[in-house]
Parts: C-alpha cells; sequence; structure tokens
C-alpha cells in the first residue's frame, strides 16, 4: 500500500538546524510554493462543491506520530524513528480530487531530530465513511498521494493514511496519521472529518 522512498538521503545539518540565510531562503520559496498549489487546489475543490459533489474536510488534531517498525534499507529511515505530522486538507469524492498539507518532524530513536519540512497533497486514493453524529464530526479512512519536502530532498508518490475512529468498525485501522510501510505504526495523536455538504 505505501510506496518506498528512493535511495536520497536528507539529513538536518547545523545549517538547516540553525536556519542560516541560504535555508531560510530556501523555505520560504517552498512555503510560497505549497501556499500556491493550495490556494490553485482549495478553488478547484470549491467549483466542485458548486455542483452539488460530495466535499470533506479534515484535519490532524494535535499532532499525530507514527513510528517505523523496521529499518527501510536504502532510506534515512531507521526502526524506533518517529515522525511527527501537523496539517488538515480536504477532499472531493465525485471529482477524487484532493488537497492540504502540513509540517513534518523526522525524530531519531533517541529523541533527536533527524529532518523537517513540509508535506504536500499529491492526489487522492480512496475514502472510506463511517459516519458521524453530525456532519462537523465524522469518522473514515481516507488514503492520499504525498509529497514530503525536507531540507536537501523530496520524496514523491508516498501513501498517507488518515484514520479517524467516530463511528468505526470493528476492524478499522488505528485512529491516527501514518505512511504504510515507512512509518506505519500509530503512536499519538487524533483526526477528524468533516461534511462540507
Amino acid at each position: 500500500m505505501g510506496a518506498g522512498l528512493p535511495s536520497v538521503y536528507y539529513h538536518a545539518s547545523r545549517e538547516y538546524v540553525g536556519m542560516k540565510n541560504s535555508t531560510k531562503k530556501t523555505a520560504f520559496l517552498t512555503l510560497s510554493s505549497v501556499l500556491t498549489i493550495l490556494a490553485l487546489a482549495t478553488a478547484t475543490l470549491g467549483t466542485a462543491h458548486a455542483t452539488s459533489s460530495i466535499s470533506y474536510s479534515f484535519n490532524l488534531v494535535g499532532p499525530n506520530t507514527a513510528m517505523a517498525q523496521n529499518t527501510i534499507p536504502g532510506t534515512p529511515i531507521a526502526a524506533g524513528d518517529v515522525l511527527r505530522l501537523t496539517g488538515a486538507g480536504a477532499f472531493d469524492l465525485s471529482k477524487s480530487a484532493a488537497n492540504g498539507g502540513g509540517s513534518f518532524t523526522h525524530y531519531k530513536p533517541d529523541g533527536s531530530v533527524f529532518a523537517r519540512g513540509l508535506w504536500v497533497v499529491t492526489g487522492f486514493q480512496s475514502f472510506t465513511s463511517y459516519g458521524g453524529p453530525s456532519p462537523g464530526v465524522q469518522g473514515g479512512v481516507l488514503l492520499l498521494t504525498v509529497s514530503i519536502i525536507g531540507p536537501e530532498a523530496t520524496f514523491s508518490g508516498l501513501t498517507l493514511r488518515v484514520s479517524c475512529h467516530i463511528n468505526a468498525p470493528a476492524n478499522a485501522p488505528e485512529e491516527g496519521t501514518t505512511l504504510p510501510g515507512l512509518f506505519s505504526v500509530p503512536t499519538g495523536g487524533n483526526t477528524l472529518y468533516h461534511l462540507n455538504n
């Protein structure tokens, strides 16, 4: 279900952690690009919403964390590493369109920061709705295609799973946000879906 990372390393150098000028410029340009993409995607979903489609928004309620069970050869991911995500987004079922994003922090098992950056939704895969007590409180499991933009590399074509346990059946994935096959064990945080129409 999850895509593998290419054999490219990113690392949290002192320059990156210290946010020297060149890194500040890169971060600013990356953030500007992400905001532009989100604005265009939101406009697209807004048009789809006007044509009576079924759309949702989602929030990662507090930071969501997931742990890597295994070391992934050819990548910077080692068993016990933790990925921390924040963010939100939206998706339209009739158009199979999605947008969203946020920030990530990759921690090593000793708690040290390995890398920080952004994640951006690049595609919609599927959504299973569990319903809920009101349009603003819905459960379900969402699969998205995302890119992770680190300080020295971008990893594209990854699967992000966002699971909310409201009205969930017994065999539903655990609450939280994971990158299946990479950071696949949810260890903290909650999610929530909102039915927009």
